[in-house]
């Protein structure tokens, strides 16, 4: 009964927006709407900025596949030119999801990377956007990049699909993929100067550190891969589901692979933000819900803010001001854009979610802010297809 009641809500709800009985999109900020010809235009996921150093440039992938990734299908690779709106494609790739895209980000000033077949398996490419050509290729996928252009670390996309639908790639999947803990797997370590990678921690070493009851006879991968602010350390989540249930780790480690720090195992972790190379901010469900702020050197956390009690996904605008969002309300639908700090808490955008953006295929904000600050970009769910938006801030709000 409850299913058949959230449904007709749904249904009231696109009604409502369809006949413009209630707005679509309410922010008190400037925006402007990005889209192609394409029915999905989009970025993917929070950790990246968009934007070009000079922010005339908006990267974008966009395709015409309208449900669920089952099978490869090809999504072109792009940027807006910020001014006209125009979109222009520099290539197409059938490695990338609905939730993070195709990793696609900017390499230096004129150069963008993404992954993208290579070779007849995951692999990376470097775009030069003057010379209008692919420049680079290398035999591995990337998850993040140091900011040097030295080292990135990878992840098998094959099996983050495979337990996490949305977020890895359809491409070559394979049984290996559904055991419980694979063989050779884990996290990997690329280096751009030789085309390597390396797995430098396995899944079995993971399992085996600070191990929890929980994870005997469950399935373990990882996701969320990212590293510090100086390159010298990053994060990662393991995770294990044990017949319905999920489970959630944070791990703190170097590029050695010795894992310094793993957070609690019996709280709910979501997604993160690097305050710095010490501190980094996660959302929590434990005593109090909500941002806490964790530091790697004492050992110690605190709440970062008792307004913000909604998961999202934060990033840093000053030393103490974050940018987060949140999922859609359960009746209302209406994701909501928001600014805060210790005291301040502004909601500066609300968008509509239509129903049927659900599951793996659901459109996240996602709020991606520019090298400068000055802009945010948002991947919002339109009737039509998914959209970007792009946002000014104002003074109001820093």
């Amino acid at each position: 009964m409850k299913i058949i009641i959230m449904k007709i809500i749904d249904k009231m709800n696109d009604f409502i927006r369809v006949y413009k009985l209630k707005s679509y999109v309410i922010s008190s900020l400037n925006h402007n709407i990005f889209s192609s010809k394409y029915k999905h235009t989009f970025y993917g996921y929070y950790d990246k900025t968009p934007f070009s150093f000079d922010n005339s440039k908006i990267l974008a992938i966009a395709t015409n596949h309208d449900e669920v990734l089952t099978s490869p299908k090809e999504a072109v690779v792009g940027y807006f030119d910020r001014a006209s709106g125009e979109f222009f494609e520099i290539d197409t790739t059938t490695t990338w999801c609905w939730q993070q895209g195709c990793r696609l980000m900017w390499w230096d000033e004129n150069c963008v990377i993404y992954n993208k077949v290579v070779d007849g398996d995951y692999g990376l490419v470097v775009y030069d956007i003057e010379k209008q050509q692919i420049i680079k290729q290398y035999n591995f996928p990337i998850y993040d990049k140091t900011y040097d252009n030295k080292y990135a670390l990878t992840l098998n996309f094959s099996r983050l699909h495979h337990f996490r639908p949305g977020y890895g790639y359809v491409n070559f999947l394979t049984e290996e993929e559904k055991v419980k803990i694979q063989e050779k797997d884990g996290v990997f370590l690329c280096d751009f100067s030789n085309n390597t990678k390396k797995l430098i921690i396995s899944l079995k070493n993971i399992v085996e550190k600070d191990f929890d009851e929980r994870m005997i006879d469950a399935y373990h991968y990882i996701n969320h891969l990212k590293f510090s602010p100086d390159n010298k350390h990053f994060i990662f989540y393991h995770i294990w589901n044990q017949e319905t249930k999920r489970h959630t780790r944070a791990m703190l480690a170097n590029l050695e692979g010795n894992i310094l720090k793993v957070f609690d195992n019996n709280t709910f972790l979501s997604h993160y933000a690097f305050k710095n190379d010490n501190k980094l901010l996660i959302f929590t469900k434990s005593n109090q819900n909500g941002y806490h702020l964790y530091n790697f050197e004492n050992n110690t956390s605190e709440i970062f803010s008792p307004k913000l009690q909604e998961d999202g996904h934060p990033s840093f605008i000053s030393n103490d001001l974050i940018l987060t969002d949140t999922y859609p309300s359960r009746f209302a639908r209406e994701q909501r854009l928001i600014m805060a700090d210790k005291e301040r808490f502004k909601e500066i955008g609300k968008f509509y979610a239509p129903s049927k953006y659900k599951g793996e295929f659901r459109c996240d904000l996602h709020p991606r802010l520019s090298n400068d600050k000055k802009f945010i970009a948002i991947d919002v769910p339109f009737f039509d297809g998914r959209k970007l938006i792009v946002l000014e801030r104002d003074n109001e709000v820093n």
